[in-house]
């Protein structure tokens, strides 16, 4: 079967253009399994939800927004490194997460550790203590103009059976002792300043063990995206969210 092309920027350009209703642009396909549900669940119905491909393209598509003024268009981007660095000028319009991701305001509001049985949260807390002196390096790296690896599974930091970072894995990644200030801030509020997928991964390291409930074979990081969002109780940050699309829809006057 032919592959299918990939969404460029110019093809988005032109699927707005030829829209006929209001559309929420998001980064990729992990976003859509979030956002689809969020739409149903405030009510917002009539708007289609468009994956751009990534941050990068998705922030060119905003930038040619002058191109389809007919219709209300949402933007809704991950913070990323920006979280530390600083939302670049220009961008003011975007609709930006609370904190690293999409996956950490969701993570963040279900509140998920609650899940954890008494007898592993020690280890649990020991791997995010090891998570965030990783993170904490990665995001140095960032700032002083470098390009970390961050697309990483917490597998590969932090091996099953193990709460310290890979020896083998800091050596590869050329992992230096990052400041502790940076530690501290990334570990004080890990549940916004961590990357969100790697928080999810861990997650369901330990909700996999039998004591837990959940069948191993079907639990992984987009199952447990779904039980997230209907976990009970509020959920701010992802309101938020939401609350902002409805109002930029109702601000739209169409430009003839």
């Amino acid at each position: 079967m032919p592959t299918q092309n990939p969404m460029t920027v110019d093809r988005l350009v032109g699927i707005l253009q030829r829209s006929q209703k209001p559309n929420i642009v998001v980064e990729g396909n992990d976003d859509v399994i979030i956002y689809r549900e969020l739409t149903k669940r405030i009510g917002i119905l009539e708007v289609t939800l468009r994956t751009s491909g990534g941050r990068d393209k998705l922030l060119q598509v905003y930038e040619r927004r002058g191109e389809f003024p007919q219709i209300p268009v949402a933007f809704i981007a991950d913070q990323d490194m920006w979280l530390f660095s600083g939302i670049e000028p220009g961008y003011e319009d975007v609709i930006w997460t609370n904190g690293y991701s999409i996956e950490n305001d969701l993570y963040s509001d279900a509140d998920l550790e609650r899940m954890l049985h008494e007898n592993v949260t020690a280890e649990h807390q020991q791997i995010l203590d090891s998570l965030s002196t990783w993170f904490a390096f990665a995001v140095e790296e960032y700032l002083a103009g470098n390009s970390p690896n961050l697309d990483l599974h917490c597998d590969e930091m932090v091996p099953p059976g193990q709460t310290k970072l890979d020896t083998g894995f800091c050596t590869r990644q050329g992992f230096r002792t990052p400041n502790p200030n940076r530690v501290q801030q990334i570990r004080s509020a890990y549940k916004l300043l961590l990357r969100g997928k790697q928080l999810f991964q861990l997650l369901v390291r330990f909700l996999s063990k039998p004591a837990h409930g959940f069948e191993k074979a079907s639990l992984n990081d987009y199952a447990l995206y779904n039980f997230a969002l209907r976990m009970p109780g509020s959920h701010p940050l992802l309101d938020r969210l939401m609350e902002e699309v409805k109002r930029k829809f109702a601000a739209h006057k169409p430009t003839p």
